[in-house]
């Protein structure tokens, strides 16, 4: 009975005891101690949302309201209706205040308790991951507390909120101040990741903290902008938000390292360094799109990308889902992200209104349960790709402005055309050329458009791997450029590529393409207007352009040891790189034969040896799968189990699955 006794004031004792505080060594509820929690990171979660309340009551009379009737059980219990299994937790939001329980920060003058903390009890209660978020170049309320400093860029407005005018990550203790609440957030509670949002700095500053920064990166004192030139600026941007990245991801690490952390403005037209993305644990798309999809995992190097698949911030109704669009990028390694726009948000309850309510009841709710009841199939899935893309981000150096897009646009062009065919190609990052891990060997081909920029190992890394049976296209002006985008005389691999680089031509109207030997297999190709003028070395040119009497190599190509090193001078034809793609690859591991825009995806699972075929179209038609590339004998399961049939025919040289019926969302698991 004594026993029984102590027990119970025990547990009466526990009961009054708050649940979190900002030490590791405190025990949360009711998991034990926080260091010893165990996080379910946004890799693993495949349903993913974001209450995203950051543009809710930006004037400062509506804070005192802003989320005094916020139940994190209503939050809970909305999340578990909806089928997802990982959501954000905003702890610092754009207007600076937080959420939880602070020593460095100031709390929503409207909260009650502590509403991060027991929103993540409630998650967790319903095995939802919860991943903590704090912003980073937007916090208002800092503004408001240094009123006229020069490391502020945004403007007040009549009503007291601010435009969207960037904070200088400069400016002096801000970014302690990110770190302070960084640490709070992974030392007092158990969440499952870590996001920072806007991944940007004010361009032009000259506040003390970047005069501070400058002399310790250059060694000299920052007078004006105006006497320093657009490259040293554009360098300074860059190395300001990548301080702030390190900075981070050094604290993360060191506090919890199996948190995962993600950056949301790592993306491929923003001008932040690309490669920073490889110090976070999972690639973040903002935009639900299949080529940066594959861009930024390939760029990064990552299994897996949050996939925004819309942006409901900026639709009024919500549009319908994309079902279509929302499966294919689950196939290519995305992981479902969706949230609502501050149009749809209640400010005293963050919850969304009844329109978006709706929406989520009857087109997200819908779809999340579907891909939980498939999710075995989309996990650790590789793509099946034959071609692949070398991506550095040093070229972008050689460009005003270090401008990306002039670079991506082409890329984008040629991904768009092979994913419409069923074959997604891979991006390989030139940091990757080398590593053991990610041999390029496993392409047929790997493409060059433009790219430029790579040292002396990874030109010899690419050397390598066509002398063991690679084959290299290189397009344009790729290999002209050195790691800071200064010309080089002649391209990196000249005597490879068996041509020698002359100059550029630029033409009103389009030059005649002709075939300078018979070997070539397809006929002229018009649109072709810019230029880049070789002279052959060796090798053979197939096609050639007449332009003022002369002509001039178009495609070159030139046996390496094993491979091949194929040179295109024009990146204006797509259908022309096409046909010299397909020329140069071979027969590809997957076709489809049916009405137009029929569409699938072959994904592989390599730790279990088995295929899933994802039937991204609806309908009736015949899928084609080449036995060298897909060594796959049998389907072994279906989804869904009803509403449609299939029909395996083998022969000598392909696999045959014909698929018949009305049910869509459907997927074959071969082996």
């Amino acid at each position: 009975m004594k026993a029984t006794r102590r027990w119970g004031w025990c547990l009466l004792i526990a009961a009054c005891l708050p649940t979190h505080r900002t030490s590791g060594d405190e025990w949360f509820a009711p998991f034990g101690r926080v260091a010893d929690y165990k996080p379910k990171g946004p890799t693993y979660c495949f349903r993913q949302f974001n209450v995203d309340w950051s543009w809710v009551a930006r004037r400062p009379d509506q804070l005192p309201d802003f989320l005094s009737q916020a139940d994190p059980v209503a939050l809970a219990e909305f999340c578990q209706a909806t089928h997802i299994d990982g959501t954000i937790v905003m702890a610092v939001p754009h207007h600076g205040y937080c959420t939880y329980e602070t020593h460095v920060g100031t709390k929503f003058p409207g909260m009650k308790g502590d509403w991060f903390g027991r929103t993540i009890d409630e998650l967790h209660k319903r095995r939802i991951a919860a991943f903590g978020y704090v912003t980073l170049n937007w916090n208002w309320k800092f503004m408001r507390d240094h009123p006229g400093q020069e490391f502020i860029h945004a403007r007040l407005q009549p009503d007291g909120s601010f435009d969207s005018g960037y904070l200088c990550l400069n400016a002096p203790g801000y970014l302690e101040l990110v770190e302070a609440y960084t640490r709070e957030v992974l030392e007092g509670y158990p969440v499952d990741g870590m996001r920072w949002d806007i991944l940007s700095t004010a361009r032009g500053c000259l506040c003390a903290g970047c005069k501070k920064f400058y002399r310790q990166t250059y060694g000299e004192d920052l007078i004006a902008w105006d006497r320093v030139s657009p490259r040293r600026l554009q360098d300074f941007d860059l190395a300001t938000t990548s301080r702030a990245v390190t900075r981070l991801r050094r604290l993360c690490k060191q506090v919890k390292p199996s948190v995962e952390i993600w950056q949301n403005g790592i993306q491929s037209y923003h001008t932040v360094d690309l490669d920073l993305g490889r110090q976070m644990d999972v690639a973040y798309n903002e935009y639900g799109d299949p080529f940066r999809l594959l861009f930024i995992r390939g760029v990064t190097g990552k299994p897996a990308a949050i996939n925004g698949l819309m942006n409901e911030a900026s639709v009024d109704p919500p549009a319908p889902l994309d079902h279509r669009q929302w499966r294919l990028c689950l196939a290519l390694g995305g992981r479902c992200y969706s949230y609502y726009g501050h149009r749809q948000t209640d400010p005293r309850t963050a919850l969304p209104g009844e329109t978006m309510r709706a929406w989520h009841r009857g087109q997200l709710a819908p779809f999340y349960e579907m891909v939980s009841r498939v999710q075995p199939w989309l996990e650790e899935v590789v793509p099946v790709s034959h071609v692949g893309i070398l991506f550095s981000e040093r070229t972008r150096l050689r460009f005003p402005s270090y401008d990306r897009r002039p670079y991506i646009a082409p890329m984008e062009a040629i991904t768009n055309a092979y994913l419409a065919r069923s074959l997604p190609i891979e991006f390989v990052n030139v940091l990757d050329l080398n590593a053991p891990r990610k041999p390029i060997s496993r392409f047929k081909l790997l493409i060059l458009p433009l790219t430029s920029g790579l040292r002396d190992n990874e030109i010899a890394g690419l050397s390598s791997y066509v002398v063991q049976g690679g084959n290299l296209l290189v397009i344009g002006d790729a290999l002209r450029h050195d790691d800071r985008g200064e010309a080089l005389p002649d391209f990196a691999l000249a005597r490879e590529l068996g041509v020698s680089y002359v100059g550029t031509a630029t033409a009103e109207t389009d030059l005649a393409v002709k075939r300078t030997a018979p070997s070539a297999g397809w006929g002229p190709r018009a649109g072709i207007r810019h230029l880049v003028q070789v002279r052959s070395t060796s090798g053979e040119s197939l096609l050639g352009v007449s332009r003022g009497g002369v002509t001039w190599p178009l495609l070159h190509v030139q046996d390496h040891a094993k491979g091949k090193v194929a040179y295109l001078a024009s990146l204006d034809s797509l259908e022309l790189t096409r046909d010299v793609i397909d020329w140069l690859s071979g027969k590809p591991p997957v076709s489809v034969a049916g009405p137009a825009g029929t569409q699938v995806v072959l994904t592989h699972q390599p730790k279990s040896r088995r295929w899933v075929l994802h039937l991204i179209s609806d309908g009736n038609y015949v899928v084609d799968l080449q036995p060298a590339q897909v060594p796959a004998t049998k389907v072994i399961d279906r989804y869904p189990r009803d509403g449609w049939t299939y029909r395996i025919e083998r022969e000598l040289d392909r696999l045959r699955i014909r698929v018949e019926g009305p049910a869509g969302d459907r997927l074959l698991l071969l082996e």
